[in-house]
Formats: C-alpha cells, sequence, structure tokens
C-alpha cells in the first residue's frame, strides 16, 4: 500500500490498493503497448534476493557454492535461471564472458539486449553478500520485460527486496512541460508535511533538453521531469517525462509496484493526479466496448451464424473460407459504438483479445 512505501504518510493522501497477486496483471485493458501505454511504466529495477532459491535441492546447493567461489560456469548457469525467470519470452540474453566486482559483488554477468548493448546485470559471490544476488535492469531492458505480473510473482517467490524502482510517464503530446513542473513546485503542490522538497536543474536552454529534480537523490524518492525529446536528439520535441524514482534506503518498497506504477507516481506526486483520471476514461471506454462486443456477437451468431457455416461447407480450406467470408459478408464500416468510443477502432483488441474464449463460453 502508500503507507507501505511512506510510512508517515499524510492519512488523508490516497491508498494504492496491494493485494492483486495473480498473475494476470490489473492493468486496464488494452494499455499495455501502442498508444494506449498511456500510464506508467516501470523504467529501472534493482533487486537482491538469497541465492538459496535459485534451483532447489544437492545438485543446486552444489551449483550455489560453486558460484560462490567463483566458477564462472556455474555463474552464468545461475544467471541465465534468473533470467528466464523474471523474464522468459523477452529477447534479452546473458554477456557469455563472467566479469568480475559489480555492486559490491565479486562476480556478474552482463543483461544484453537483441542489439548487444548493455541493458543490466545479474551478480553474485562475495564474503560480505549473505549468499545473496543482485539483478539490475536499465530502462531499455525493463522495456523487453513483456509481463510484470509474472515478474512481480516470481519476485514474491523468492522473497526478494527491491532496492530501487524507476516509475515513469511520458506525455508526448507537449500537455504539459517543464514550466507547469515549476508552477505546481511554486504553489507548493508539491509540499508535504509542512516542508517543500529541494528543488534542482540540469541542462541549457538550447534545445539539448532541460531537467528539474523535485527532491535530493538520498535514496529515498526523487522526482525527475526532463525533456525527453530534446535529450534524444529533436530540439523541436514536447516530449516530457515524469519518472519518479524510489529507493529502500529508508523503507520497503512494494512488490504492486511492478505492476501498477502510475499509482504510485501519482500518489506520491499529486499534481500528477491527472495521470490516473486518464486511466480511469479508459477502463470506462473499454469497460463499454466489452460489453457491446459481447451484445454484437451474440446478435451476428443468431443472425448469421448459419450462412457462415453454409459457406463454410463450400469454402473448406482456412484461406478460402476467410475470403469467402470477407467478400460475401464484410461491410466497410464499423459498428456505431466503436466510432462513438473515445478509443475508436483501437479498443477492439483489448476487448476481442483477452475475452475470446470467454465470447465462446458465451
Amino acid at each position: 500500500v502508500l503507507r507501505a512505501i511512506e510510512p508517515d504518510a499524510d492519512p488523508a493522501q490516497p491508498v494504492v490498493p496491494s493485494a492483486n497477486r495473480g498473475l494476470k496483471s490489473p492493468i486496464p485493458q488494452g494499455m499495455v503497448k501502442g498508444e494506449l501505454a498511456a500510464l506508467a511504466i516501470v523504467d529501472f529495477l534493482t533487486f537482491t534476493a538469497q541465492l538459496s532459491v535459485l534451483i532447489p535441492g544437492e545438485f543446486g546447493a552444489r551449483i550455489r557454492a560453486a558460484a560462490v567461489q567463483g566458477c564462472e560456469t556455474s555463474i552464468e548457469l545461475l544467471a541465465r535461471h534468473v533470467l528466464h525467470a523474471i523474464a522468459p519470452d523477452s529477447a534479452l540474453r546473458l554477456d557469455l564472458q563472467v566479469k568480475g566486482f559489480r555492486n559490491f559483488y565479486a562476480h556478474h554477468c552482463r543483461i544484453l539486449d537483441p542489439a548487444g548493448k548493455t541493458v543490466g546485470f545479474v551478480a553474485m559471490g562475495g564474503e560480505n553478500q549473505k549468499g545473496t544476488f543482485c539483478v539490475e535492469l536499465t530502462g531499455t531492458g525493463c522495456a523487453h520485460v513483456t509481463a510484470w505480473a509474472h515478474a512481480r510473482c516470481v519476485l514474491e517467490g523468492w522473497a526478494a527486496k527491491l532496492s530501487r524502482v524507476d516509475c515513469a510517464h511520458d506525455d508526448k503530446q507537449g500537455k504539459y512541460s517543464l514550466a507547469d513542473v515549476q508552477r505546481w513546485y511554486d504553489e507548493g503542490k508539491f509540499t508535504t508535511r509542512g516542508r517543500p522538497p529541494a528543488i534542482g536543474y540540469a541542462g541549457y536552454a538550447d534545445g539539448s533538453g532541460q531537467t528539474i529534480y523535485i527532491g535530493k537523490n538520498t535514496g529515498n524518492q526523487q522526482l525527475c521531469a526532463y525533456e525527453k525529446g530534446k535529450q534524444l536528439g529533436d530540439p523541436n520535441s514536447v516530449w516530457l517525462r515524469l519518472e519518479a524514482r524510489f529507493g529502500a534506503k529508508y523503507r520497503d518498497i512494494p512488490y504492486d509496484i511492478l505492476e501498477r506504477p502510475w499509482e504510485y507516481l501519482t500518489g506520491h506526486y499529486p499534481p500528477l493526479s491527472w495521470i490516473s483520471e486518464h486511466s480511469t476514461r479508459m477502463e470506462t471506454a473499454v469497460a463499454k466496448a466489452a460489453a457491446s462486443m459481447c451484445s454484437s456477437l451474440r446478435h451476428a451468431k443468431r443472425q448469421c451464424g448459419a450462412v457462415v457455416n453454409a459457406i463454410s461447407k463450400v469454402f473448406t480450406t482456412p484461406a478460402e473460407f476467410t475470403s469467402a467470408v470477407v467478400a460475401l459478408l464484410v461491410r466497410n464500416r464499423l459498428p456505431a459504438w466503436v466510432e462513438s468510443n473515445p478509443l475508436g477502432v483501437a479498443v477492439l483488441a483489448p476487448v476481442l483479445r483477452p475475452d475470446f474464449q470467454g465470447y465462446l463460453d458465451a
């Protein structure tokens, strides 16, 4: 919950729910990819866990002991096991060469993206690390994690400690700017318990991008607002990134942040509440479309199901059948409930794909 991440938070502040532990992410339908990924993403992750959770049994114990002693084969085997566990369907891979000291661990394997760029590491070994291993994923690495609900389940099973999580929202349309962030600060909207946080600035007004920091980077939490598009090389870009950086120096970071990062971003920084309001509008639009789709399919099956079945008796291969149905039955228009939906045609995939089997059962 929100108070778990900030124990002495104001009781009047919104509390973030944290009970969902299933493998299906509670992110609103259709908010994962493309234009609908409009809330917040996990943009940096570091965690530690006990090596004993990896490859149980006597064989696993020997592998872990060998890894601690510096056996490169065992280190690579355990590192592969970790990467596959948290991101089984990703294109991430390990560097085959085991490296040395990293984050106070004796050995580490670099995590690489498909282009060979380093996007994190798995580290282990060292007398002072008390039998733990450490994993770090940069923003690019986190972008390759396709199922955060699964990753959360794995980390909970390992009793992992989240030591840093960054949550980022991208305002690519320029709805807000650094001037708005400065105004929110001047109006006291970032003030908690009567004390305004420190504010810092970086960058130049030459089109290369500027940054405003709300709060000091002392291992607790900090909001970083910066001109992402300009920093990527487009001097005319209006792309603003709002990135909350949460550390575990003074508190525990709950696993729920991996599945619902926008709620921690808005819960800790109330001026960004418009992000959650956007989520509510999206959820409503998808819910209405799902109900309309269910009704439409029921009527279509009753009115056209027999005709479609008759076509299938003549055009027996899948390709022929599809072509015949498209040619004979498809009209060049969309249902009124799609055209009037705020998401338009983009609402169809999040409505149909997750509930396809459910529609069959109905």
